[in-house]
């Protein structure tokens, strides 16, 4: 085994992304933030333990409330508060950076600054409406596939936008600096085992079976995720120059919306 593996281990990288992208008190040492950032393509891991906890509280919430938009608030709120709100910070820094007027300069400023405007402000209330309005809108059963699906697809778009994004100065410039295209293979590739994973013991669990169907579904979010990490990659790169942390952020939580939005299109473009 070579000194480079034996250094950036798969399972170092795990316990730095639950580290850093949760609550979860996980003692850490450099090396996992080392191997996190080298290996940032297991991120669809974390999409799979926030997808699982979504699922759960919403259905949980659901049985003892019979309300759909209940449901939704409350798990909005957990993950949010699971994560410290650090993706949709970040939303709201790019929302802020891209209404300002001005040159490239102007915009990274308005990034950057610690302050919210009315277009970090409109931007975050808005992401927030639009997934709490999606997810009130499914029963249990339909989030239980979509809703899950969403959480593990939005990190594969984390993945496509630091591929295809110059990296910047701040925490996750080295995310940025050593994911490629290749890595959005490994990542994309995951994400399509542990999706239809998920949605096969579901399924077979909850419905009379796995069908092609289901399948189409499920490659048309996982699709949607690499094209909506290069389209906010493209966007961060006119306005700001880089894909940084913020970037990677709010990819996260407009690509879960968006994704979300085409699976239960999809889901009733099929009839199901």
């Amino acid at each position: 085994m070579s000194d480079d593996v034996q250094r950036y281990r798969c399972i170092d990288a795990i316990t730095g992304m639950f580290s850093f992208f949760t609550m979860l008190p996980i003692n850490i040492e450099m090396k996992h933030i080392n191997a996190m950032n080298r290996k940032f393509w297991l991120t669809p891991i974390v999409g799979l333990f926030y997808a699982l906890l979504a699922v759960g509280s919403f259905s949980l919430i659901d049985w003892m409330t019979n309300s759909t938009m209940i449901s939704a608030a409350l798990t909005i709120l957990l993950v949010g508060m699971m994560n410290r709100f650090l993706h949709l910070d970040g939303t709201i820094d790019i929302g802020d950076g891209l209404t300002v007027a001005g040159k490239r300069e102007d915009h990274v400023r308005a990034l950057k600054d610690t302050l919210i405007g009315a277009g970090g402000m409109a931007t975050g209330l808005m992401i927030v409406l639009s997934l709490f309005a999606e997810y009130s809108s499914m029963a249990t059963l339909t989030f239980i596939f979509v809703g899950a699906a969403g959480e593990i697809f939005a990190r594969n778009a984390q993945v496509s936008a630091a591929a295809f994004g110059t990296p910047g100065n701040g925490m996750a410039g080295d995310s940025v600096r050593y994911t490629g295209v290749k890595s959005l293979v490994a990542s994309t590739i995951l994400t399509i085992i542990i999706s239809i994973s998920y949605w096969a013991v579901a399924s077979y669990a909850l419905l009379d079976g796995f069908t092609y169907s289901h399948l189409a579904i499920l490659f048309t979010g996982i699709a949607i995720s690499i094209v909506w990490g290069f389209i906010i990659s493209r966007i961060a790169e006119r306005n700001f120059g880089m894909v940084n942390g913020d970037v990677l952020g709010a990819t996260n939580e407009t690509s879960r919306v968006v994704i979300i939005f085409a699976m239960l299109s999809m889901i009733r473009f099929m009839g199901l």
